[in-house]
């Protein structure tokens, strides 16, 4: 796996556990995260998996 894609899955985890712990607002991060894991993937040709 890409160690960007891994490494952006981890923060967003991250942000989500946040999010439920201190405030709500930490979810936006964790959305634009994900986005940008979706535009990684499909960008190099994962989406074969």
């Amino acid at each position: 796996m890409n160690g960007q894609v891994l490494f952006n899955s981890i923060l967003a985890l991250f942000f989500l556990a946040l999010s439920f712990k201190i405030d709500w607002l930490f979810i936006i991060g964790a959305v634009l995260l994900i986005y940008i894991n979706q535009r990684l993937l499909t960008k190099k040709g994962f989406s074969k998996l």
